[in-house]
This record gives C-alpha cells, structure tokens and sequence, in this order.
C-alpha cells in the first residue's frame, strides 16, 4: 500500500506548500485551498510523518546484526553501554589477563568453578547493550504524542522560516520544540523495559561475582607470601538503582538518535529533491509529489 518513507518525506512536502501559500505564491497551488485546510494539511502530515518515524526506530526485529531499522544493530544509533560500566568490565578484564601463572593457578584452586565467571563478566555487557536498546525501542512510538504538542504549535512563520532555512532548520526546529517534553516522556517509560529485561539484576551479577573474586583473591594475597598485584576495585557496590541510571542514560542517547535520523532524511530531501520524490512511489500523489519537487528544487536554487 504505502511505501516506507521518513519522517521528512511528509514534514517538508507539507511545509513547503504552507511556506509557499504564506509567502502569496498563489499560482503554484490551488486557490481554492483555504488557509485552514492549509493547515490542517500541514498538521495531519507532520503528525503521520512523526508516526513513520518513531515506528522505525520501534522496529525491535533486528537481532545483533546490522539493521536498519530501530536502535539495535543500527550503527548510526545503536546505544553503546555506558563508560561507567565499560571502563569497570574492561579494568576487571585487564587485570585478569596480567595474572601471572602462579596467581591463577592459586585462584583456579581456590575458587574452582567460580573462577570462570569473573573471566566471562564480558556476557553481561553484551546483555545490558541489549536490554538499553530494546527498551528504547520500545519507549519510540512515546515520541509521538510529544511531536503532535509541537507540531500543532507549529505558526505561519515556523513554517516558512523552516522551508528557507539551512539543511536541518526542521530537525532543530523539533529539537527546540520537542526535547524537554521528549526527556520527560522517555524517561519513565523506559524504566519499565529495562526493569524487564533485568537490568538490575546484570549489574548485581558483575557485583556478586567480581566481589566474591575479590574476597577470595585478597585472601590469597594475605597468606600466599607472594606479591599479587592490587586489585581494580576493592568492592563494586550492588544495591545501586541501576536501571533508573540506566534509563536516564538511554533516554539521551536514544532521543540523540532520533535527532540524528530526521536530520539526515532532512539533508537527502533539500540535496536532491527530484530524486527523493522518485522513490516515494505510491506513498504520495503525483500532484503531492510534483509540488515537492518542484518547490525544493526552488529553495534549493533560491529561486523562491
């Protein structure tokens, strides 16, 4: 039926005729438009647009390859684990492989088949990069609601100033709109997946195993007689609220990376309209599609 295109496909297809009508370039469109009807075009577009967006990033069918689709596996906006953490697993990493051969086979001996699981810690970042992704997945359509706010505030001058600004003048003009609201939106939504998906308990996992090594390892250095190096970390602490951290770290990065998409379908419309109208297929008229590319290709040469 509809073709899948992005959120600027409806954004700037809308503006640009509402920024054209404010401007009194009548003969473009039809005179029989009334400027409400402009408008009420301009906000039933922008509303659809922000629900193709977020249902992109929604998209949780990728499975740690490279997608194009949602967070996970989306290079452009895959959530890393945070430095926190990572710089906790990779000193804890670090410090295991300096161990020389008579301090692991001391560990090995003392810790027997526990001694495996601080030397796979690994495992529960590769988790918890799943889980922060997944969840802002699953936070994405609460963009939505928070758009139509902006969009429905958006003036006569918005409009135009966004049709003849700079090649991102739209995705700033959200940002500016949007990104409070959207921080309070995500925010607690995102608790409720990452909670889910046992963020907590990932933590408490790297908390119980690196702790119980370091009880048994400091131990060992007591009464080895042998000079073993100090450890990374006396103690990780495990009664943290790691997923309301972890919720407010992925709401940035996930709204980051909303901004970052609408950007670049931005740019791709105002660098080359003729050939983003192409590939919209049945997704607009020709009408619809004509006037796109016909005005984009004015801003673009300044000729409006």
């Amino acid at each position: 039926m509809f073709r899948k295109f992005g959120f600027f496909g409806f954004l700037f297809g809308s503006i640009s005729a509402f920024g054209l009508f404010s401007c009194g370039l009548h003969d473009i469109l039809d005179d029989s438009i009334s400027e409400t009807k402009m408008v009420e075009a301009l906000q039933e577009a922008l509303v659809l647009g922000s629900k193709t967006a977020a249902s992109n990033l929604g998209d949780s069918s990728c499975e740690m390859k490279e997608c194009v689709t949602g967070y996970l596996g989306n290079k452009l906006v895959e959530i890393a684990v945070p430095d926190t953490v990572k710089n906790v697993l990779s000193k804890i990493n670090s410090f295991t492989n300096s161990l020389d051969p008579t301090a692991k086979s001391l560990l090995q001996t003392a810790l027997g088949s526990q001694y495996g699981s601080i030397l796979s810690l690994g495992k529960y970042g590769d988790s918890i990069k799943i889980a922060l992704n997944r969840g802002a997945e699953q936070a994405a359509p609460a963009s939505v609601d928070v758009f139509k706010n902006a969009i429905y505030g958006m003036s006569f001058t918005d409009a135009k100033d966004v049709l003849l600004g700079d090649s991102r003048a739209a995705t700033s003009y959200l940002k500016n709109s949007t990104y409070s609201g959207l921080q309070g939106a995500f925010a607690p939504i995102l608790e409720v997946p990452l909670k889910r998906l046992q963020l907590d308990g990932y933590w408490k996992q790297i908390a119980s195993h690196y702790n119980s090594f370091a009880r048994t390892y400091s131990n060992l250095a007591s009464i080895s007689g042998s000079a073993l190096p100090g450890l990374p970390y006396e103690a990780l602490p495990d009664d943290e609220d790691f997923s309301t951290y972890m919720a407010e770290y992925a709401t940035g990065k996930a709204l980051d990376g909303l901004f970052l998409m609408v950007g670049k379908q931005e740019e791709q419309l105002r660098e080359d309209p003729w050939g983003t109208v192409s590939s919209l297929g049945d997704f607009v008229s020709d009408a619809v599609g004509d006037l796109l590319g016909d005005i984009f290709s004015k801003a673009k040469n300044n000729q409006l």
